[in-house]
């Protein structure tokens, strides 16, 4: 059984995945303990400038926990649409950056979690994919839309009926996770980035993480975009990281945003 627990550290807020005896695999209870740590992270803010996910032991997550599940009676439609769907949405939806720490596997409904992160390190010999094409069930938790548009529809279609996984190597190459390194390395690696987003300028982040997001979702053409990247930059110059930030460049120092 997997626990969700939750951590501070500073500027720093670990959603944790405990249960390296099912494989950090997760049931409609834990993904309603994961929406109620995002919504506390949320109200830390902007203490809280940076939110982690990670898995204990060796695999991040191998998805949904189906041990107790009856095939009979079981609502899939609800379990997706109605639990999962919302904590993706809800850790999309935070206004700091969050990162994915995956070892070992993110499989299914755990690469759906990596996923709704902004970016994803990856051990380079980690899994992702889906084994449900062994037991009849259908790609979710949103791996169609990343797949489809990362790797194209002759390989998702192969992930998806073969049944084989991607590595970290991999999915770094065809940027379906941002970067992958040794797994002796992955957590110091971690750590370095989280110092120093937290040291970065939180408000240009926040801005920066709903207009990629924005552009994502909807693909706006590139005058559209030339547009709304001059109307957010007018917007950034305005907030006091900003001002920091220049008037850092120009007495050639680091800037401090505090």
């Amino acid at each position: 059984m997997t626990e969700i627990q939750l951590k501070n550290r500073g500027p720093i807020a670990e959603i944790i995945l405990d249960g390296p005896e099912s494989r950090n695999a997760l049931d409609a209870d834990n993904l309603r303990d994961v929406a109620a740590a995002v919504a506390k992270v949320a109200e830390a803010v902007p203490n809280v400038r940076v939110l982690l996910i990670r898995g204990e032991g060796k695999v991040f997550c191998s998805g949904r926990d189906i041990a107790n599940v009856d095939v009979e009676t079981d609502d899939a439609h609800a379990f997706l649409a109605d639990i999962f769907a919302p904590v993706f949405q809800a850790i999309r939806a935070l206004p700091i950056p969050v990162i994915a720490q995956v070892q070992g596997a993110a499989l299914g409904l755990g690469y759906g979690v990596a996923a709704a992160a902004d970016i994803i390190f990856a051990a380079d010999d980690a899994k992702f994919g889906s084994p449900f094409a062994a037991i009849g069930a259908m790609l979710d938790s949103g791996a169609h839309h990343v797949f489809i548009d990362r790797v194209g529809y002759h390989r998702t279609m192969d992930l998806i009926v073969t049944g084989d996984f991607l590595t970290g190597a991999e999915a770094a190459a065809t940027g379906i996770v941002s970067r992958a390194v040794p797994a002796a390395e992955l957590s110091d690696f971690v750590e370095s980035k989280l110092e120093k987003i937290v040291t970065g300028p939180a408000e240009a982040f926040a801005m920066e993480k709903g207009f990629v997001q924005k552009l994502a979702d909807e693909r706006p053409n590139l005058a559209e975009v030339l547009a709304q990247e001059a109307a957010l930059q007018e917007s950034a110059r305005q907030t006091l990281d900003y001002a920091e930030g220049f008037r850092a460049f120009q007495e050639r120092r680091k800037p401090d945003f505090g």
